[in-house]
């Protein structure tokens, strides 16, 4: 499969897991129905071009609520970029000198002369340098020059300055010695652990699939496209809504009980609550 038809591939399972037909698309993003199945099927030779194509996928990835990063970099390998390296000025130099011509620089030799000319001139008419004491004229261009940027606002400096003043440390304070802290457990290797009223989802995938997984608050629990042998797990308190694309090569286990997803699958895609 190729880069472009990767690209279509995942933004039309995104659109079918959130059930949204062409036209929704078309009337959101103001392509034409054309552009967009063009797109999906990964034929981007159809489309105006490469400059095109980046701005129409860029934004389809967006209204899908998609990561475009990765789209970017299958884009880049289906429209390798262009890098043009200017010629020195040297070679262009040598190039455009006649084959043969062993004087071909000395119809420079009038700028050179008439540019030293214009210099001087330029110099004897600048006044002459100021008496001021010098270290007058470093205050003045001092107090003229802009401020340089800070990624600190210079009122947090100031008041941080203030308060470090305003409360010393005691001399006869003692010493704070932090206590030394083991590792942390990798978050992989920890089991998903469910709190009190809490209930746990798995999803595994056979293919691809795009799944969107809500708790009873709106939380998203699991949001976005599962590549093939993935096993995700998430806790949270029912009940849940899932929406599940390519779901006929999905698994799903509530509370480590299967459920049966073939009579919820409309088209490609199933949409049931877990209470």
């Amino acid at each position: 499969m190729s880069p472009a038809q990767q690209i279509g591939q995942q933004l039309r399972t995104a659109r079918e897991a959130q059930g949204l037909s062409l036209l929704d698309v078309v009337d959101r993003l103001k392509l034409s129905q054309r552009q967009l199945e063009a797109i999906e099927a990964g034929q981007f030779d159809r489309l105006p071009g490469v400059t095109f194509v980046r701005g129409f996928v860029r934004n389809y990835a967006r209204f899908l609520e998609l990561d475009s990063s990765g789209l970017m970099t299958l884009l880049d390998a289906q429209f390798p970029p262009v890098k043009l390296e200017p010629a020195p000025l040297a070679t262009a130099a040598a190039e455009a000198q006649p084959a043969g011509s062993g004087k071909g620089w000395l119809w420079l030799l009038p700028l050179l002369l008439a540019g030293g000319a214009a210099g001087w001139w330029q110099f004897s008419q600048q006044p002459a340098p100021s008496s001021e004491p010098q270290a007058l004229q470093l205050e003045m261009t001092t107090a003229s020059a802009p401020l340089a940027e800070s990624s600190v606002p210079l009122t947090e400096v100031k008041a941080e300055a203030s308060a470090a003043q305003a409360t010393p440390l005691p001399a006869s304070a003692p010493a704070v010695v932090a206590p030394v802290v083991a590792p942390a457990k990798s978050a992989a290797s920890a089991p998903v652990v469910a709190a009190a009223g809490e209930k746990s989802v798995r999803l595994t995938t056979r293919q691809e699939s795009w799944v969107t997984v809500t708790d009873a608050s709106g939380k998203r629990l699991i949001y976005g496209l599962l590549p093939a042998g993935s096993d995700k797990q998430a806790t949270g308190v029912p009940p849940f809504k899932l929406t599940i694309g390519n779901a006929a090569q999905v698994e799903l286990a509530y509370e480590g009980t299967a459920v049966d997803l073939k009579s919820k699958i409309r088209g490609t895609t199933a949409k049931l609550e877990l209470n």
